[in-house]
This record gives C-alpha cells, sequence and structure tokens, in this order.
C-alpha cells in the first residue's frame, strides 16, 4: 500500500505540538510515513514572548526524526491557520494525489494511519467520496448498528484524508457557497437542523469576522453531495480547548473522547448519507455548542426584517 503523506501545521503551541508528534511517532507506519510540517510565522508586532513559543515550537518540531522522513517549512510572516491550510493541503495533495491532515491540537491513536491510509486506498476512486476523517464525537451509535465506520456529508477537520480529485472541488468563495445554498435549499441541513449555526458562520466567513477554511470545505461537500467516512469509535482526540496537552478538561470540554486503540477495519459499507447518525450529531451539538434561545430570537427577527426589506 502506497501511503500518503502526512501534513502538520503548527505556530506557537509547543507543548500540543510535542504531544501530537508523539502520538503520531506511535503509530505502526510513522516508520513507513513522510511527514510535512508547515510552520507559521510571526504576526506583525509580535511580542517578544510570542516569538519565544514560535520558536520553541519550531525547536520541538527540529528536535526529532518523527516519521521516516521529515521535511519542514518555516513562514518568515504569519499566514494565519486558513491560509496555511489551503497552501500546505493544495500543495502537498497535488504532488502526491492524496493527503492525511493533522493540526497542533490534535492527538491520535496508534492505528490511526492505518484507517486513514487503508480509506484512502479503497474509496480512491469513488467520486461520490470527499474525504476521511478520524474524530468522532461523543455520541451514542445505535446498538444495532453492524459496521465500525459510517459515511455522512458532513467532512469534519480534526484528523482527516483527501485526495486532490476531491480537494480541486474546494471553492474558498464564500459569497459563491453561500448563494448556492440558498438557491439549493440546503440551509437546514447545512445546520444540522438548528444544531448549530454553520451558515452563519458561513457569513462571518465573507465578512471577515472569522477565518476558517473548514466551512468553506463543509459548504463544498453539501454542495457537491459529497460523503466522509467516520469511524464509530474516535481514533483522534481534540485538545485545542486546553491549557496544555497534559491536562484534559472531561466536563467541560463537551468535544472530549477516549482514543480508541484498537483496529478500525475498513470494510463495505453503504456509501449514502446515514442520516440517522447526522441528526444524531445535529442534537449533540445543540445541546452543547448550539444558539442560545437569545440568538435564535435574533435571527429569528432578522429573517423576519429581511422579507419586510424584500432581502430573503
Amino acid at each position: 500500500m502506497e501511503l500518503a503523506p502526512v501534513v502538520l501545521f503548527v505556530y506557537n503551541r509547543p507543548e500540543l505540538t510535542l504531544s501530537t508528534l508523539e502520538h503520531l511517532s506511535r503509530n505502526e507506519l510513522a516508520a513507513d510515513s513522510t511527514l510535512y510540517i508547515f510552520c507559521d510565522g510571526p504576526k506583525p508586532g509580535s511580542s517578544e514572548a510570542q516569538l519565544a513559543l514560535i520558536e520553541q515550537t519550531r525547536k520541538i518540531v527540529r528536535s526529532r526524526q518523527w516519521c521516516k522522513e521529515v521535511i519542514i517549512e518555516e513562514a518568515a510572516q504569519n499566514k494565519g491557520l486558513a491560509n496555511s491550510i489551503i497552501y500546505g493541503v493544495t500543495k502537498i495533495v497535488n504532488q502526491f494525489g492524496k493527503i492525511i491532515v493533522l493540526e497542533d491540537d490534535l492527538v491520535v491513536a496508534p492505528h490511526f494511519l492505518a484507517y486513514i491510509n487503508e480509506a484512502l486506498v479503497k474509496y480512491e476512486h469513488n467520486d461520490k467520496m470527499l474525504a476521511v476523517h478520524g474524530y468522532m464525537y461523543p455520541i451514542e451509535i445505535p446498538a444495532d448498528y453492524p459496521d465500525e465506520t459510517l459515511t455522512i456529508h458532513d467532512p469534519g477537520c480534526w484528523g482527516w484524508g483527501t485526495w486532490a480529485r476531491a480537494w480541486s472541488k474546494f471553492e474558498p468563495d464564500s459569497a459563491k457557497l453561500i448563494q448556492q445554498i440558498k438557491d439549493r435549499g440546503l440551509k437546514a441541513e447545512f445546520d444540522f437542523w438548528g444544531g448549530y449555526p454553520f451558515f452563519r458562520m458561513l457569513h462571518q466567513q465573507q465578512q471577515g469576522k472569522v477565518s476558517s477554511w473548514a466551512i468553506r470545505w463543509r459548504a463544498t461537500a453539501y454542495l457537491h453531495d459529497m460523503l466522509t467516512l467516520y469511524p464509530t469509535k474516535s481514533l483522534v482526540r481534540h485538545d485545542g480547548n486546553v491549557p496544555s496537552a497534559t491536562h484534559h478538561y472531561t466536563v467541560h470540554d463537551y468535544t472530549y473522547t477516549e482514543l480508541y486503540p484498537g483496529v478500525i477495519p475498513v470494510k463495505d459499507i453503504p456509501v449514502v448519507n446515514n442520516l440517522e447518525i447526522e441528526k444524531r450529531f445535529g442534537v449533540f451539538l445543540r445541546k452543547n455548542a448550539g444558539m442560545t434561545i437569545k440568538e435564535k430570537v435574533r435571527d429569528k427577527l432578522i429573517k423576519i426584517w429581511r422579507k419586510i426589506a424584500g432581502n430573503a
């Protein structure tokens, strides 16, 4: 099996970066994989303390042979995470045809690389498939669900892989995405049926209030009716909501999940949107991270005003 290159994006979080690299290096396939590390540069006017964190992160990156081959690219100036990922993913996936993507606040299970690589090979020529994802929200999977993987529209962004054929569909223009979602009546589905205000986030991206590659990748998935493979047990843990990789909030961080230590086999399953699971995602997000009542009322009033103004 030809292994996909692994790409890691880091900036100024040395402890989290170290944890990410240590967990990655414990994967059996790490010894046969090539790792590309993109180190973002300092922002204008960065303090001495901020510059020190950037340099500490880069020292950690250079400190060991984390995979069979490690190739490091250090930016002189700050690109920002969204621009860094779009640049790095485009560069590497166009060179190799497939890619595995990590960020500096993710830790992976011992069989993460095996799962992602196997799925990238299996679905390489299936044009219905957009990506492969390693993280799974701590939702309850139906007891009678027979498989260890499933497919849904949501592409996720925490430990994933894709192909050049899929990434070529990525649309960076938020205005185009917004209009197409409106035209095709996909807003409710895009928002996980009220589970999370993703469409509003897409507007915020257009307005420059947020900078997110992931919200545009999500929109790309829905507009092309493409699917992503998920494991039923998480092979990735997100540590970005904690002060360091050593101490984890298991109560307050709703995204927290234990890493599954076993193998997730990539078997033949129906390549269709698992609507039941996707709606469970929506319920989970609505309970833990969805809009407050105040926000829902505000959104409703905005919609009414737009209708009155003829701008709906």
